[in-house]
């Protein structure tokens, strides 16, 4: 029975993004929800979205203006579990987010 309880939870547990990124519609974290996605440097699409929580730990977020994160960038670095207000002064359309202190 234990083994069976192991099973599940570690197949419950890979189902989930490691140090997942979420984003939503509203400045502090509220409105509409965005999908949970991994900080492992992937680019993701951020258009409509004002507000962030990078996951537990510290980490680096690159925003950028255009989609496919390319054009103008704006790191936000030592991030963690608290809600970040995406205040640039322009549109941003997409994003990467990194484990750890560096936007590379």
């Amino acid at each position: 029975m234990h083994f069976a309880t192991f099973i599940v939870a570690a197949v419950l547990a890979a189902g989930l993004p490691a140090q997942a990124f979420i984003a939503w519609s509203g400045d502090a974290c509220d409105g509409d929800q965005g999908a949970d996605v991994a900080c492992d440097g992937s680019c993701f699409p951020f258009g409509g979205r004002h507000s962030f929580v990078a996951g537990d730990g510290n980490h680096c977020v690159a925003l950028f203006r255009d989609g496919d994160c390319v054009g103008q960038r704006f790191n936000f670095t030592n991030q963690g579990d608290g809600c970040t207000n995406v205040n640039t002064g322009t549109d941003i359309e997409s994003f990467r987010c990194f484990a750890g202190p560096s936007c590379a």
